[in-house]
């Protein structure tokens, strides 16, 4: 019984060795014989069996290297009694390396006399790899953080400097050891410490979402400088706690960028400037140029009106009427190609017939081709939808275009329109302008869609123009979803193309213009005022046949004047005017309490800017009539703006522009 449990008590104490791999071993100091545990035999990587053999000696197994090491700490504990522990590295049979720590320390009889050594071998392999592995980690990391242009710093929950990477020193021109244990808000500008503080605390309380993700700030230089930094950070816990102990930042010097950036700013700032003149400036020249042409146009087509005019006299005032009619096509033209350069053109699409409109557009160049004796044919494909949906006004902007350039350089035969509706994509009309005219040299033809570009830019050249027109129509193509192209054989002639996304609609007949001849026959009280009295009287001029009562105002003034006086069915008013201007005369008479102050007003303006017509609805006037006055334009919005005062004999109240 007594011999189970002496075993049963080796066994466990061999089990306690080999699970915390350490093992026991003695050496007599009178036989110099050496006594194992079985864990010392696998520490060794040999078979506890072989613990008997005598040809098997511990210290053939010491790494070269350690042999006399652990030699002379034997030799010492055995002549002195001095206790020892010390690292060495075993080489077992297969060539295994491992660690292992051994402590020794002498036995004595109770004469002190020294009896043996006795000792432990404890099995530290993996603690040593574990620790040369966090060695290297930390040596790599030294590397990074000594070498990095980055400054990294950590700091305690006082938010004081624990360490900063060498890097600080030829960035800010103070060393490591200066900062340490400083406050950071102490190095931080004073008008940016209260926001990096802010954003620390964040960053301990752990909240990662309200925490700004980097910080930009302006830190102190050792000369005075002030250096802008850009900083990332994130909190460092306590592993068992969990708490914040601290913060890791990172944080690089941006002093460059941000004045990279403030010159940009400075720059955009500028060009904002320049676009803000280019515009002032077009808005200028437009009043300037239009200004003259609405008395050229309007009163030209007032007297080709007249049954008695001379043939001769005639012929003059159509010249006048086109000369005129080119200009404005010229000023429409860059008018048109800027407000697309600056993204400025919005479209309007709405359904309309495209027969009817084509055959509208064609009417509009009849005369024009008739004068040099040229043919003008349509071709509609069948199957053309009653109606489509885009805006017809650029859509006629292009055709009368390609039409226009057809006829002025085709000399004999003729000119044809083929219209086509295509399934593609929802629905796309394609139209096609062919002439009979020179066609475009082949080498030319890349020129013809860029802007200030001319097939003939010689000073001898046969035909004007500005160089914009196709250019614009491109533009204006792949605005609507489409393109344009060119197809030309020279010597025979050319033909332009285009489609534009149109799917097919239904129409909605506006009322808009509905009984508008009854209408403009229904006499009307209107105030026109306008700062120039040749289109005062041409205003007068052109409305006064259908029955309307004008009253004149010279300038903003006068037509406050005239608006507390007496109620108006409408009031037309220019923009442009000494003074008082008139969106400023209509904002005063919007405020007021006087009999006007819901009648309708119509911008009367040589400015057709998208910007300028957006501050007319502003400043409340409820729709804008573009100079050189258009005729029915003018009769038709004058007709619908006073339609309730027509119907019900009271004022309309304002209303969005229509046009």
């Amino acid at each position: 019984m007594r011999v189970r449990q002496l075993r049963e008590r080796q066994h466990l104490v061999e089990l306690a060795e080999e699970m915390a791999g350490v093992g026991y071993w003695r050496i007599d100091a009178a036989t110099r014989e050496h006594t194992w545990s079985p864990q010392i035999a696998r520490i060794y990587g040999l078979d506890p069996e072989r613990l008997d053999d005598e040809q098997v000696h511990p210290g053939q197994f010491y790494h070269p290297d350690d042999r006399a090491t652990a030699q002379a700490h034997i030799n010492r504990a055995l002549t002195e009694g001095a206790p020892f522990e010390y690292a060495l590295r075993v080489v077992r049979p297969d060539g295994e390396l491992r660690y292992v720590m051994a402590k020794g320390a002498a036995e004595r009889d109770e004469t002190g006399r020294i009896l043996a050594i006795f000792g432990t071998f404890m099995d530290i392999t993996e603690a040593r790899r574990a620790e040369e592995v966090l060695k290297a980690s930390e040596a790599r990391y030294r590397m990074f953080a000594d070498n990095a242009t980055d400054m990294i710093m950590m700091s305690g929950v006082d938010k004081r400097l624990t360490y900063i990477s060498p890097a600080v020193a030829w960035v800010t021109g103070y060393t490591p050891e200066m900062l340490i244990g400083r406050a950071v808000a102490d190095l931080v500008h004073p008008e940016d410490a209260p926001r990096l503080t802010a954003a620390m605390d964040l960053i301990y309380q752990g909240d990662a979402d309200a925490a700004p993700s980097q910080i930009e700030y302006r830190a102190h230089h050792r000369d005075g400088r002030w250096l802008w930094f850009e900083t990332r950070s994130s909190v460092i816990r306590d592993p068992e706690t969990g708490q914040p102990t601290g913060a890791l930042s990172v944080a690089r010097e941006i002093t460059a960028r941000r004045a990279l950036e403030a010159e940009l700013q400075q720059r955009t700032l500028e060009a904002q400037a320049a676009t803000e003149a280019k515009s002032d400036f077009l808005a200028n020249m437009s009043h300037e140029i239009r200004t003259p042409l609405t008395a050229i146009l309007g009163f030209s087509r007032m007297l080709r009106g007249l049954d008695d005019m001379p043939p001769e006299a005639a012929q003059h005032l159509q010249r006048i009427a086109t000369a005129g009619q080119a200009l404005l096509s010229v000023v429409n033209d860059i008018l048109d190609f800027s407000k697309l350069d600056a993204g400025q053109l919005e479209l309007d699409a709405r359904p309309f017939d495209p027969a009817g409109f084509v055959r509208e557009t064609l009417d509009l160049v009849a005369e024009q081709a008739a004068l040099k004796g040229l043919s003008l044919t349509i071709d509609l494909a069948e199957g053309l939808p009653p109606a489509i949906l885009a805006d017809s006004g650029r859509l006629r902007q292009i055709l009368l275009n390609l039409l226009g350039n057809a006829i002025k350089f085709t000399q004999t035969g003729g000119v044809s329109v083929a219209v086509r509706h295509l399934p593609q994509g929802g629905g796309r009309l394609r139209v096609a302008v062919t002439d009979t005219g020179a066609g475009v040299p082949a080498d030319r033809r890349d020129r013809l869609f860029q802007r200030f570009s001319q097939v003939d830019g010689s000073v001898s050249r046969q035909h004007g123009g500005s160089g914009l027109g196709l250019a614009i129509c491109k533009r204006l193509a792949e605005l609507m979803g489409g393109e344009v192209g060119v197809d030309s054989v020279e010597g025979q002639g050319s033909t332009f193309w285009f489609q534009i996304a149109a799917p097919p609609a239904v129409l909605d007949y506006d009322d808009m213009f509905e009984d508008d001849e009854e209408a403009a026959m229904t006499p009307l009280r209107l105030l026109v005022v306008d700062d120039l009295a040749v289109n005062r009287e041409l205003a007068r001029a052109i409305l006064t046949p259908f029955g309307h009562d004008v009253v004149e105002a010279g300038g903003g003034q006068e037509a406050l004047v005239a608006a507390g006086a007496e109620a108006f069915d409408l009031i037309l008013m220019d923009l442009q005017m000494p003074g008082m201007d008139g969106m400023s005369a209509t904002r005063a008479i919007r405020a007021g309490d006087g009999p006007n102050r819901e009648t309708p007003i119509l911008a009367l303006s040589a400015d057709v800017l998208a910007g300028q017509q957006a501050a007319c609805r502003a400043a409340g006037m409820n729709d804008h009539i573009a100079k050189p006055i258009d005729v029915t334009d003018l009769l038709s919005k004058v007709a619908y703006w006073t339609r309730g005062a027509r119907d019900a004999d009271v004022q309309t109240e304002p209303q969005t522009a229509v046009g």
